[in-house]
């Protein structure tokens, strides 16, 4: 092995250590171990009696829908706990998450959707829902496996113009209010993207539909 190999060696061996460190720290210092994305989300649900005001519950993301007239569940549940007294009127129907890119640099996007666009994120291991209270991380908490789909000639030719690696998209909600954000991912794969039929693929030069 030569020298200029064992330095580069060497220097990956680093650079992996610190990202290990900085994982660490990520996940210690804002909890983030709890709200990786495992399909399900913890809710206050609202009883209706004012002795004992909520049941923390974790329901699946599919479920979530059948709480959007539940206007005194609070969604998420707040880390220390339901409250001891009813937050009227709390509930809008929405929730912000931390969307995974894919990207070293941006590993996140924060956006909010509706309860039923929560549902095709349900396959995203790397989002985090609900988003802290803090903003996304700058970092990856934890590692994930992330599947390939084949991307076609027009995404590759789109990422190669961008020169970045990486595409724009909108994103479908499944609000009617905004049906779409607009956010750039990993043309690796698309972050999952490729199998969502209503997302627009890539972003019209435009701007994503009102």
């Amino acid at each position: 092995m030569s020298f200029k190999q064992r330095l580069l060696k060497m220097y990956s061996a680093i650079f992996v250590l610190v990202l290990a460190t900085l994982t660490i720290v990520a996940c210690s210092s804002t909890g983030l171990v709890n709200q990786i994305n495992y399909g399900q989300i913890t809710i206050c649900h609202a009883t209706g009696d004012t002795a004992n005001p909520y049941n923390e519950i974790a329901i699946d993301f599919n479920e979530l829908t059948a709480h959007i007239d539940h206007k005194d569940d609070v969604i998420p549940a707040p880390v220390d706990g339901c409250p001891k007294v009813v937050q009227t009127d709390g509930n809008n129907g929405e929730i912000t998450i931390c969307h995974a890119t894919s990207s070293l640099t941006n590993p996140y996007n924060e956006i909010t959707i509706d309860f039923n666009g929560l549902r095709g994120h349900s396959n995203h291991k790397g989002d985090i829902v609900p988003s802290p209270q803090g903003g996304c991380p700058s970092v990856t908490p934890t590692p994930g496996i992330t599947e390939t789909p084949t991307v076609t000639e027009t995404l590759a030719a789109t990422a190669v113009g961008n020169n970045d690696g990486k595409i724009t998209i909108c994103h479908a909600t499944g609000s009617s209010k905004k049906p779409y954000v607009m956010i750039t991912v990993s043309v690796n794969g698309l972050n999952g993207h490729g199998n969502h039929s209503r997302d627009i693929i890539p972003a019209p030069a435009g701007g994503c539909p009102e």
